[in-house]
């Protein structure tokens, strides 16, 4: 690439980057003016109506809105380009806990205090940007607004009163020509130091702190143990059932075959018959078996045409009738898929087994950004619980270390939800 090609190039970046920052800036302080008006009413009326317990709903409501207008922020972040992860959310399910677990998250007050300062630096940042464009503007087509004046006799405007009044040698259209060309010049570097400061307010507010980051390494790593330690328990599951089911009922069905193979050589047709007809439902019993089992493990249909026709087919094996409703656009992630595939297969298998149910309805969307909700509701008796070392509480370990979450809703009924992240396909 030759100089003059480079410096185009160069040039039509540094446009481009004083377009996206104006666009950023100028568009910051409605957003900011909204965030502060509801934050500052309802923290007020929150703490005012505190000493009688009504006001503490109205805070932990105030603070899960505050989190609305960061996630608004993070999006128009990183449509600038700069990333800012949101510190992911776990809250119990029942009221009063979750409502003092969201008052004592420091991640909400963070958010909500930035959604209160991004009001007077946006004033700021606003208005210096506003003001560059306005002299860029003004100054470049002064000539042209002094010409009409002129032209219809009116009294000189613009900076004509200034320049008689400070004695300088210039015309008006003159010094506005001048200060237009100085605010073009200046206007990229006017324009990044604001975008930067409003930008550097979100950094330092709607990031993960150190607590935060080692906390959330530890949780990390506490998952990837119990993952794997729930592969190993599925695994020897497995190997139990094979041995203990399908594997004993196979030896039998060779022995059976072998007997039959002798009647038949001794000539007792009948005999042999009757061995054949018991060798054919033994071998009913043994798919049967290894279906069951299949359920353990990933099938062919979920990686050849994903997750949506692997949860059809095995809908379609409930004697119970299943409603499915499957609301994702694109395909998620493999590991995402797998996982939401085990959890709608064990929460089948335990309704068709204990629930006594008549209807069954399957659920899979997303929730917030980047993470996909799988929900499997009966109407039977309920009841349903996550006991160590079973069906659910190693779905529920295997989630966790994907830094998902499985929670069992009931009575009435049994409601088993999976929340799971997301990588960017959905």
């Amino acid at each position: 690439m030759n100089t003059s090609s480079q410096e185009t190039q160069k040039f039509r970046e540094i446009v481009q980057r004083t377009m996206t920052d104006s666009g950023y800036v100028l568009a910051t302080f409605p957003f900011a003016l909204a965030s502060f008006i509801v934050l500052v009413t309802g923290i007020s009326l929150g703490v005012g109506l505190a000493v009688i317990w009504v006001g503490l709903p109205i805070l932990a409501g105030v603070l899960i809105g505050g989190r609305a207008f960061a996630r608004l922020e993070r999006l128009r972040l990183s449509r600038r380009g700069t990333v800012v992860t949101e510190v992911p959310l776990e809250l119990p399910t029942r009221q009063w806990p979750r409502i003092l677990a969201t008052l004592r998250n420091k991640d909400l007050w963070r958010e909500a205090l930035h959604g209160v300062l991004a009001l007077p630096v946006s004033i700021l940042t606003w208005s210096l940007t506003l003001a560059w464009w306005a002299m860029v503007i003004g100054g470049l087509t002064g000539w042209i607004w002094e010409n009409i004046t002129h032209h219809y006799g009116a009294e000189a405007s613009g900076a004509g009163p200034l320049m008689r009044l400070l004695g300088w040698p210039l015309t008006a259209w003159q010094f506005d020509l001048i200060v237009g060309v100085v605010s073009v010049l200046t206007l990229p570097w006017v324009v990044r130091a604001c975008a930067s400061m409003q930008a550097g307010l979100g950094r330092a507010l709607l990031s993960q702190d150190r607590e935060s980051l080692e906390s959330r390494v530890e949780q990390l790593s506490q998952a990837r143990d119990q993952l794997s330690k729930a592969e190993a328990v599925g695994l020897r599951r497995v190997e139990r059932d094979l041995h203990d089911g399908p594997q004993q009922s196979l030896i039998r069905l060779g022995m059976d075959l072998a007997s039959a193979q002798r009647r038949l050589a001794e000539g007792d047709v009948a005999a042999a018959a009757e061995l054949l007809d018991q060798t054919r439902h033994l071998n009913d019993s043994v798919i049967a078996d290894l279906r069951a089992l299949s359920r353990n493990i990933a099938p062919p249909v979920l990686a050849e045409r994903g997750l949506a026709a692997a949860l059809t087919a095995v809908a379609a094996t409930s004697p119970i009738p299943v409603s499915l409703r499957y609301t994702l656009i694109d395909e998620p992630d493999e590991a995402t898929a797998t996982a939401a595939y085990f959890v709608a297969c064990e929460a089948l298998a335990n309704a068709i087994k204990y629930s006594r149910a008549s209807q069954i309805n399957i659920t899979v969307g997303l929730q917030g950004a980047g993470r996909l909700a799988l929900s499997v509701a009966d109407d039977g008796i309920g009841g349903a619980v996550s006991i160590p070392g079973h069906g659910l509480a190693g779905l529920s370990e295997r989630i966790a270390a994907l830094d998902g979450r499985l929670t069992v809703g009931g009575p009435p009924g049994t409601t088993v939800t999976a929340v799971l992240p997301v990588s960017g396909t959905v």
